[in-house]
């Protein structure tokens, strides 16, 4: 595992829940599969690695210190400081760093959306407008944060990882989307916001006897 500057936090617990998601990939597999084919051999750990680790299909080391140089760069370019994440499919650490000023909740949270886009298989905006009800559950943490910043990493149809950026409030999806752009190639597009409330329950107004 890499790490940049002043990292205090790991991903292990999350690693034991990763699997559940894959019913929630169905609906999704349509909005993040980039159009065309991108060598995954590129991007993933080298066949003498994969015989030690037992799997193939993860982000190499580096291809994660590249996006999040990427992501970096991007951050420079708009005058703002992030953190940033970026989780094997497993929720492992591959790389971490953060820029300086940023206080410990920017750090964590960039981890708790790299969490979410790799266990809902699907940006943490679409989970967001998926299941925020109201923005009742926005900030609450059940291995799911639900708030923009968090996107999986998928090349030729297969997750190889999970990045999360966190600091910025208004860029951080835009700044991890740039960086696997810029790294891996074309991304699907970004989701968009819901108006507030757009996925509440109707409320069932109680009968009135005359």
């Amino acid at each position: 595992m890499t790490t940049g500057k002043h990292l205090s936090r790991t991903a292990s617990r999350f690693a034991c829940t990763v699997a559940a998601a894959a019913c929630f990939a169905c609906g999704t597999s349509a909005q993040r599969a980039p159009a065309q084919q991108q060598n995954i051999d590129r991007f993933v750990i080298s066949r003498e690695a994969a015989k030690r680790a037992l799997t193939r299909s993860e982000i190499s080391e580096d291809t994660a210190m590249k996006v999040a140089q990427a992501c970096e760069d991007f951050a420079k370019q708009h005058n703002i400081q992030v953190a940033i994440y970026i989780l094997s499919p497993y929720g492992m650490v591959v790389h971490a760093r953060r820029m300086d000023g940023l206080a410990p909740v920017n750090v964590d949270t960039a981890l708790y959306k790299a969490q979410t886009a790799l266990y809902m298989r699907t940006s943490s905006h679409t989970a967001a407008n998926r299941y925020d009800l109201e923005e009742r559950v926005t900030r609450t943490k059940l291995n799911q944060y639900f708030v923009a910043g968090g996107l999986p990493i998928v090349v030729d149809d297969e997750l190889i990882g999970a990045i999360g950026v966190g600091g910025s409030k208004d860029l951080d999806e835009q700044c991890a989307h740039a960086a696997l752009t810029q790294v891996i190639g074309p991304q699907p597009p970004l989701e968009t916001d819901r108006p507030a409330g757009a996925n509440a329950p109707e409320r069932r107004q109680p009968n009135k006897q005359p």
